[in-house]
């Protein structure tokens, strides 16, 4: 009798999300490679502001911005230590 897994199967490919930074509110979109037994915490950042994210991937994740920042300003964000 075949078990069933209530995680998804990865298969080799590409995945795309779109993201607002939660700090300055831009949205860009994300490209992502995936490789079984192979992906891996890869980082990617904010193209407005710098602040960045993680995800799985094989490889690092492609960055497009779509719409500018919200906010106003211009400063980059800081990571805290806090």
């Amino acid at each position: 009798m075949k078990q069933h897994s209530m995680e998804p199967a990865v298969t080799a490919g590409l995945s795309i999300f779109e993201k607002a930074c939660g700090y300055c509110g831009a949205r860009f979109r994300v490209l992502v490679s995936h490789v079984p037994d192979h992906d891996s915490p890869e980082e990617y950042a904010c193209p407005e502001c710098g602040k960045r994210y993680q995800t799985e991937a094989a490889l690092e994740p492609e960055v497009h911005l779509l719409r500018p920042r919200a906010d106003g300003k211009d400063d980059r964000y800081q990571e805290t230590m806090f």
